[in-house]
């Protein structure tokens, strides 16, 4: 596996290690049933408990704790319920309508990725955080459309321990190429790459977790 801004030229390697950092050891075969299914439970606007998914995984009780112990990122609200686990009920950066649903991302390559995922397009706005302009675009499962600014770009970092911290909150949508460029000289652990790329970067991800295994897929 590669490693540093070479990884992220590299859709294969980066998937797989953008994977590596949500499952936080699970096997992905026992991880992605249960992420995908909490990903479209999220998307339907309400916390998820763990019987509901459980059963919308079609793991069992044990299985589906098995893979949430791996993932401490996990936000709950005061009964136990999951709110967030990159699809968010709570407030972030990047808003994320699914059907009229208000929800949120962790990233700004979370809402290029996860309209493939839960099979349903999202229309999302977000900040160019060097200038404060705002980004928008609609992503529907395999198209992305009507990108505003047309030249904006998105950061990219390699996934660390702690996949919200290290990866989500350097992972963000810019106003333009030079704007991400002017960023990332203060973040030097950061690549800066076109909407396009980073759309078809998420694909890929979608992908191997909806087939559940790491064998590369070209």
């Amino acid at each position: 596996m590669q490693s540093g801004a070479a990884a992220m030229t590299d859709k294969s390697d980066f998937a797989a290690l953008v994977i590596d950092g949500l499952s936080r050891g699970s096997r992905l075969e026992a991880f992605a049933p249960v992420f995908v299914a909490l990903l479209r439970e999220l998307a339907k606007g309400s916390p998820v408990s763990v019987r509901v998914l459980a059963r919308a995984s079609g793991q069992s009780l044990d299985q589906v704790d098995a893979v949430l112990r791996q993932a401490p990122d996990i936000e709950y609200d005061p009964a136990g319920n999951i709110v967030g686990y990159g699809i968010t009920q709570r407030q972030t950066p990047h808003a994320f309508e699914v059907e009229g649903r208000g929800l949120y991302t962790w990233c700004a390559l979370d809402t290029l990725m996860f309209p493939a995922v839960i099979g349903k397009a999202a229309h999302v706005h977000s900040l160019c955080p060097e200038t404060g302009m705002p980004v928008s675009l609609t992503v529907a499962p395999h198209e992305l459309c009507a990108v505003e600014p047309p030249d904006a770009a998105v950061s990219l970092a390699v996934p660390q321990t702690g996949i919200r911290q290290s990866f989500c909150c350097q992972v963000h949508f810019f106003a333009s190429r030079a704007d991400g460029d002017r960023w990332a000289l203060r973040h030097p652990e950061v690549e800066v790459v076109s909407v396009e790329a980073a759309f078809s970067l998420g694909q890929k991800i979608a992908r191997r977790l909806a087939q559940g295994t790491v064998a590369d897929i070209g």
